[in-house]
């Protein structure tokens, strides 16, 4: 037992040895029975740690900004920079004079009118009490007077970077924003209509913490743009046929066509050939018939034991039918919120052409064989004349735009947004726009008239018919009403804690369809949605009644 004692001894003492080399204090027992671990002393605590509310803010832990200060100084207390983004270039990269990046900013209690991006790992500690030189908290959210107002008249008020953007970003660096109160203006989003006050793009890391994120009011979507007033483009008469005794076979009036925007033709019946023994059928008018219309542009029928029928009517191109309304809740993107539109009114249907009219006979053999025509002229019946071309359909209305958002932050995909002891608000979203209203199709145009007869009624030539007016363009669907959430995020975490308040305002209302009645619901856009936190990539809860 003496020689195991002497052999703990030994090797406690090279232990101790050890340690005291490292900077470390030894500890041993003479009982084999007894063990200790060598404590190793904490390591000196940091002048830059604590509380945002009580830490001293010192020049080595942040760059200093300040209302009265000058972008061309270095970001001390003593010399503080006007701009918050510029401190955030300093905090983030360092001072001119090659310091370490401290990555925290000291901004006073005041306005500053600008957008900020901020990248992962920098804090921004606003509400600073600069007038005594000492920067040191100016207290609880109710003194508005003490925080860091960030206002900008226009864009985002702060974005939070990460990835490439951020530069100086790891995977668990995250941005501590504290003592701001972030007022974005209404409708300041890039696409003029939403407002959001805060971005956390993706993989971004940040904690609000005794701050107030306010988001202004959405604007009303545009209506969609009405179709022209005037009708779309009218059909074309038809040719007439040539008269009985001027040819043994007097040819059909030729066709006319209308040629819309679209590409479409509607062509008139071709008219029947006028013969001495019968006269030929006319062709129908184009495109064919949909539906089951009375009016089909069929062709008349040439004489033969009875006299030349007419060419019929074209249809009518088909009316197009209101366009839907906006639905779907849109989407997030480092922009901000993408809405929706309602749906275009479709193009009116083209009126199909009329029927070429029957062509006429020049010899009657009913009973006593009789000839129409003079022995000294051809002996031909007379053609008929071709159908006239249909109207274009006319041009439907484009979809209401819908109403700009009202979002306090929007949390993209991967980002992690802790929400401490702040106030976040959405406000009021605005309402979808109306459709707009279709264009009136364009109006059919009579057919040719048939040759005319000589002596005997069967050698006359038949009209042809009347073309079809071009159906109505469709009014279109109103916009979505823009939303109001106080968070939206897609594939992000958030944790909203109980000291937090965080609440939506009001949303808007879908726009109507376009033309519609008050009573008349459908091509009306979804209204949006007001919810405290909207998940995009999930089914969000259904908000309260």
């Amino acid at each position: 037992m003496g020689r195991g004692r002497g052999v703990f001894r030994a090797l406690a003492s090279v232990a101790l040895g050890l340690a005291g080399a490292a900077g470390n204090t030894g500890c041993y027992s003479d009982s084999c029975a007894d063990s200790y671990w060598c404590e190793v002393p904490p390591p000196e605590p940091s002048p830059c740690d604590g509380d945002p509310t009580t830490a001293p803010a010192l020049d080595l832990c942040g760059v200093f900004v300040s209302e009265e200060g000058d972008d061309d100084s270095p970001g001390t207390k003593g010399a503080p920079v006007r701009t918050l983004q510029h401190a955030i270039g300093l905090a983030a990269h360092g001072r001119d004079h090659g310091e370490a990046p401290t990555r925290r900013v000291y901004a006073c209690g005041g306005s500053f009118e600008e957008a900020i991006s901020l990248p992962q790992g920098v804090d921004l500690w606003g509400g600073r009490l600069c007038a005594g030189g000492d920067w040191s908290y100016g207290g609880p959210l109710d003194e508005q007077s003490a925080l860091t107002v960030i206002a900008p008249p226009v864009g985002i008020p702060v974005r939070v970077l990460a990835g490439d953007d951020a530069v100086i970003a790891g995977d668990d660096a995250t941005s501590v924003i504290f003592g701001v109160r972030v007022e974005a203006a209404d409708a300041s989003a890039s696409d003029n209509k939403s407002s959001i006050a805060m971005i956390l793009e993706q993989r971004a890391r940040a904690i609000v913490r005794s701050s107030v994120i306010l988001a202004g009011d959405g604007k009303d979507g545009d209506p969609g743009e009405d179709a022209p007033s005037f009708r779309a483009k009218a059909g074309v008469v038809g040719n007439n046929g040539a008269d009985a005794c001027t040819a043994d076979a007097a040819r059909g009036a030729l066709p006319v066509v209308t040629l819309c925007d679209d590409g479409i033709e509607s062509t008139g019946g071709e008219g029947a050939r006028g013969s001495v023994e019968t006269g030929s059928d006319g062709t129908p008018g184009q495109p064919e018939a949909v539906g089951t219309s009375e009016e089909r542009g069929l062709a008349g029928n040439g004489a033969s034991g009875m006299a030349c029928t007419d060419g019929q009517k074209g249809a009518n191109g088909a009316d197009a039918e209101r366009g839907a309304g906006a639905a779907g809740a849109g989407l997030l993107d480092i922009y901000g919120w993408v809405g929706v539109r309602g749906k275009d009114g479709e193009k009116g249907g083209v009126g199909q052409g009329g029927g070429g009219g029957g062509g006429g006979k020049g010899r009657d053999r009913m009973n006593v064989p009789t000839n129409a025509c003079p022995a000294d002229r051809p002996q031909g019946g007379a053609a008929g004349g071709s159908g006239g071309s249909g109207g274009c359909g006319g041009k439907g209305g484009k979809g209401g735009d819908y109403g700009g958002a009202s979002i306090a932050i929007v949390a993209l995909k991967g980002s992690d947004l802790t929400v401490d002891a702040s106030t976040v608000l959405g406000a009021k979203g605005g309402n979808g726009g109306v459709g707009g209203t279709g264009q009136w199709g364009g109006l059919g145009w009579d057919g040719g008239k048939g040759g005319r007869g000589a002596l005997t009624n069967t050698s006359r030539g038949c009209d042809g018919g009347l073309g079809g007016a071009g159906g109505r363009g469709g009014d279109a669907g109103g916009g979505h009403g823009g939303h109001s959430f106080g968070i939206a995020s897609v594939g992000a975490s958030v944790a909203i804690l109980e000291l937090a308040t965080v609440l939506p305002g009001q949303a808007g209302k879908g726009g109507s369809g376009g033309n519609a009645s008050a009573e008349t619901k459908y091509g009306t856009g979804n209204d949006g949605t007001a919810w405290f936190w909207y998940r995009f990539d999930e089914q969000a809860p259904e908000p309260p009644r």
